[in-house]
């Protein structure tokens, strides 16, 4: 099914955070990534949750190894401008969706993964016997169909993993649609667009001349579609086995690399010492380089003319070793000469890097919060905020960082976002409750027309909060304390608890001027088990007195 966008397929892939790239990563999937921009929608992320599966034993390198990845990107060519760059862990909503992944994958689905005993095998020096190790194909699902991705760019070793994300896509899908099914029976010709649009996503071809059954339902009011994930394809992308210098396949596990951040004597270096066809043990005899590791690192880098020159001279002996490893490493000072000197104006201006990729990385995080609000409608799950509140009460719930910022929130003016942090608090209320706005931002009604007030307040000492309402004409008054622990506290309280007090305030305040035009003070203050309201002139309430005999909602 096509993505969101309007314009363009959407591709999804990501990079373990293994520190600087060699020419295997680019060869492999980075300059495919490159070419990519400009014709779909691209979401590249460095993976360093997955970098966890195996090394988990030692985080030291994570961070810097990420930042190292992001810098050989852009330096290839990657252009936050022109995709979407991101690193894995700054988008939590990815750990959410495989959490939730994981409660529905059938272990046996994961066991059967090609990679999963090949790769305990390969690597016996660690302890593999994780479920990070097991479960790394349900975090890498979460990774793709968070976007909702048309296409997933990958060899032909790693089409295993895209069709488990398919797997669990359609899994999910059955398990929790956003919108009934029925049985539809109809010739393929009288199909609609919107039953054709659920073939597709379904992976399923539109026969020409035939009838077909298929489910079908009324689309979801909001959001349209039946199903909050498609199934992905994988684009098998041209990538060539690149040996390393030893003759095997190029990886940091071996030894063998050339890096992109190799200097020019340091490729020509290792060049020289590069393995050869061996048939030419001395200097007149033939080679042949289809069977020379040399001829390999030739056929992906050098240009044709050069090409034709090292067949001719490898196979008649006019040509060296030497020679031929020197017209290579020609290739590859070419191509990689502007990478670095791209890298080392990233490294000259990191203020500048590092805003845009958080730029980049923010509409990500936009973007996957969408996906999970459907994920947690789809599942019935609370949204975030949406907290079912008590007949009366008081709930807290931990700091949003995605609204604030870690440890931020605090240092900003508090009236400029108190009407977004009222409307955060409507939108969090359960389903069957509804306010309308009414006469500015701090007051709301019900549908059955009772008056909701809201006061909010940051903590101006320990353990107590001064609230100021507006006024007393309110059926419910809602006090929203922001403390310095990064909680939020609310209480609900019945407006008749207050009006006693509020009017013996207002009788005070016509007999002395100097009161005229205050606001009544209430004061909220933790105890040992329980919070205490205190109001002008009585005793401190509990408000868990309230609790049980209140309705201020219906």
């Amino acid at each position: 099914m096509p993505s969101e966008s309007n314009q363009r397929k959407r591709v999804v892939s990501g990079m373990r955070s293994t520190g600087k790239l060699h020419l295997g990563n680019y060869v492999g999937a980075l300059q495919n990534w490159v070419g990519m921009q400009d014709l779909y929608e691209c979401f590249f992320f460095v993976a360093d949750w997955h970098a966890l599966t195996t090394d988990y034993a030692d985080t030291s390198r994570i961070k810097q190894n990420s930042v190292e990845v992001l810098l050989d990107w852009l330096a290839a060519g990657l252009d936050p401008e022109r995709c979407t760059m991101f690193i894995q862990s700054h988008v939590p909503q990815h750990a959410e969706l495989h959490l939730l992944f994981s409660m529905i994958t059938p272990l046996g689905w994961l066991e059967r993964v090609p990679t999963y005993k090949e790769q305990r095998e390969n690597i016996a020096e660690k302890d593999l016997s994780t479920y990070g190790f097991l479960g790394y194909p349900v975090l890498q699902a979460a990774d793709i169909l968070m976007y909702k991705g048309d296409f997933v760019p990958v060899g032909a070793d790693q089409v295993a993993h895209v069709e488990l994300t398919r797997e669990i896509a359609r899994r999910f899908n059955a398990l929790y649609p956003l919108g009934k099914e029925s049985i539809v029976d109809k010739h393929s010709s009288q199909l609609t667009e919107q039953e054709r649009d659920l073939l597709r996503q379904r992976g399923r071809e539109i026969p020409s001349d035939a009838s077909i059954v298929l489910h079908i339902g009324e689309p979801h009011p909001k959001y349209g579609r039946i199903y909050v994930f498609p199934e992905p394809q994988p684009l098998l992308t041209p990538a060539p086995k690149l040996p390393g210098t030893d003759g095997r396949k190029m990886s940091k596990s071996y030894g063998n690399t050339i890096m992109l951040a190799d200097p020019e004597p340091v490729v020509r270096e290792k060049m020289r010492t590069m393995v050869n066809d061996p048939a030419r043990a001395h200097r007149s005899d033939p080679g042949d380089p289809d069977r020379c590791p040399v001829g390999d690192l030739h056929k992906v880098f050098s240009a044709p003319q050069t090409l034709s020159q090292v067949f001719v001279g490898c196979t008649t002996a006019s040509i060296s070793c030497t020679e031929c490893k020197s017209w290579a490493a020609d290739a590859l000072v070419a191509l990689l000469t502007p990478m670095q000197e791209r890298r080392r104006s990233y490294d000259d201006d990191p203020g500048e890097t590092l805003r845009r990729l958080k730029n980049s990385s923010a509409g990500a995080q936009e973007i996957a919060e969408k996906t999970m609000h459907e994920v947690r409608e789809a599942m019935q799950l609370l949204q975030g905020y949406e907290i079912s509140l008590p007949q009366i009460g008081r709930a807290r719930v931990t700091e949003d960082t995605r609204l604030y910022g870690p440890s931020k929130w605090w240092d900003v003016d508090f009236e400029s976002f108190f009407d977004s942090i009222c409307n955060l608090w409507v939108e969090s209320l359960p389903l069957n409750v509804v306010l309308k706005p009414g006469d500015g931002s701090r007051r709301y009604f019900t549908e059955s027309n009772k008056r909701v007030g809201v006061a909010a307040t940051r903590e101006v000492m320990d353990d107590q909060l001064i609230f100021k309402p507006l006024d007393r004409h309110n059926d419910v008054l809602v006090l929203l304390g922001f403390q310095k622990s990064c909680e939020i506290s609310r209480f609900v309280l019945p407006q008749k608890v207050l009006q006693p007090n509020w009017k013996k305030f207002e009788r005070e305040q016509r007999k002395d001027s100097k009161k005229k035009g205050e606001l009544v003070r209430l004061n909220v203050r933790r105890g040992a088990a329980d919070f205490f309201l205190e109001i002008p002139g009585d005793l401190p309430l509990p408000l868990t007195q309230f609790e049980s005999n209140y309705q201020p909602f219906l």
